[in-house]
């Protein structure tokens, strides 16, 4: 199979937030360890005039959310702040999700600051080939939810693959098994699981020049 070529790359951080990680009060076992391969990520996306993208939960004090998990990332909470070792820049998009009485799994629910959606922002305009790469926390959540609404993303005329990141996300693992089955149902709905390596050498795909 010939390898896809990409004439746009977009890189969406979810949820990298200080909430989920270690310490935070719905913590993601070694959550801080999808950091590195995030920044390599979002560097590279960068210089290759892609797009890099940062999602997170700004929950309001009072949702049903909070009847299923412990109470995190309040809106204009510490806990709801990105992770400062996380390299997001004052250019980069920002959406915000789970601002009203939902779950707000998937990073689709949310909106950026000037009203856009991820989907209109990974939706390939005509024939462009556009390679929408996540990562983040948690597999078997939001990263799960946000990319199987990913595949459900009508490219029109253009192309769109989704790449899953394996060693820029970590899983809560309720059950030992949910991260890797959340990899597995991921795999089977289309998205492609890669590591950082296979991104930054292009083995994955490679860039238009």
């Amino acid at each position: 199979m010939e390898k896809f070529t990409a004439d746009r790359i977009v890189t969406i951080n979810v949820d990298v937030q200080n909430d989920f990680l270690p310490g935070g009060a719905l913590a993601v076992t070694n959550g801080d360890q999808v950091i590195n391969p995030l920044n390599s990520l979002n560097e590279f996306t960068r210089t290759n005039n892609g797009l890099v993208v940062a999602t997170g939960d700004q929950h309001p004090t009072a949702t049903p959310h909070f009847d299923t998990w412990p109470v995190h990332c309040v809106a204009g909470t510490e806990g709801a702040a990105l992770a400062r070792n996380l390299d997001i820049r004052n250019d980069d998009t920002i959406i915000n999700k789970g601002m009203g009485q939902t779950d707000g799994y998937s990073a689709f629910e949310g909106i950026t600051p000037d009203g856009r959606t991820l989907e209109t922002i990974i939706t390939p305009v005509g024939r462009e080939r556009v390679a929408a790469i996540f990562g983040g926390l948690a597999t078997d959540y939001c990263v799960l939810n946000s990319v199987l609404d990913g595949l459900r993303v009508n490219p029109g005329e253009g192309e769109l693959q989704i790449y899953v990141v394996n060693d820029a996300v970590k899983a809560v693992n309720i059950d030992v098994n949910d991260g890797r089955k959340a990899l597995a149902q991921m795999d089977k709905a289309g998205a492609h699981l890669v590591n950082t390596v296979a991104i930054l050498r292009e083995d994955a795909f490679r860039l238009a020049k």
